[in-house]
């Protein structure tokens, strides 16, 4: 097989871990733990203050601690109720650590791809959880380099976790990579900015309206096929 590629960068969440469903069995159960109703209008209160936090965080206006413990003190806020929001992001990082759900296809692809390719992790998060799902067997043995931006101390876009992520492939040349992911701001702009080809896994068929353009776009990861195959 002619490879145009080299090296293949995989975000994680929503891209080989399916995050949402992760995060909504995570949540609930921390929800009937502490008392709390987990009635969809405050997972989505708590959703809503998620996305907002993580979007802070890769604009450098919030750091990973406080990414950390925020969420949870502004959600307590929010319903105005005596709980220790620090306990809650204790119980619920230790549940979301412990969370195995997939993408449909992620294991075949990276089947598929392994014979090929040398391939990395690329991901925004924090170590206490990504580190835990990564050490159950089978997803991590197929990965090189698992870059994790936490212990990095910065995170896609910005240049440096790219930086650091070359580093640790040994420096190829950036026509010979391509990252996958499906975040158009940190995975596709990141990879552009950078100067790397980028796939936008777009598993929802969301319309892009930003000026953000991936080289490539999918809807299912088995498409992956037909791009590097």
């Amino acid at each position: 097989m002619i490879m145009k590629y080299s090296w293949i960068l995989f975000d994680l969440d929503n891209t080989i871990y399916d995050f949402d469903a992760s995060s909504d069995f995570a949540l609930r159960k921390t929800f009937n733990e502490f008392d709390i109703n987990d009635n969809e209008e405050n997972i989505e209160k708590y959703k809503e203050i998620n996305r907002q936090c993580w979007m802070d965080f890769e604009k450098g206006l919030l750091d990973f601690q406080t990414v950390r413990n925020i969420r949870f003190e502004l959600f307590v806020q929010k319903l105005n109720l005596n709980i220790d929001p620090i306990e809650m992001t204790g119980r619920y990082l230790q549940l979301l650590s412990n969370t195995d759900f997939e993408i449909d296809g992620a294991r075949d692809i990276l089947d598929f791809l392994k014979p090929y390719y040398k391939m990395a992790v690329v991901t925004n998060g924090l170590k206490e959880v990504k580190r835990p799902q990564l050490s159950r067997p089978g997803i991590a043995s197929y990965f090189a380099e698992i870059v994790i931006s936490e212990e990095v101390g910065i995170a896609k876009p910005h240049n440096g976790f790219f930086e650091h992520t070359f580093e640790r492939i040994g420096r190829p040349s950036k026509s010979k990579v391509i990252i996958i992911g499906d975040n158009l701001h940190s995975d596709i702009k990141g990879g552009k900015d950078y100067g790397i080809d980028t796939c936008w896994f777009n598993l929802k068929s969301r319309a892009n309206d930003t000026e953000i353009r991936p080289t490539y776009e999918i809807g299912a990861l088995a498409e992956l096929k037909g791009i590097l195959g």
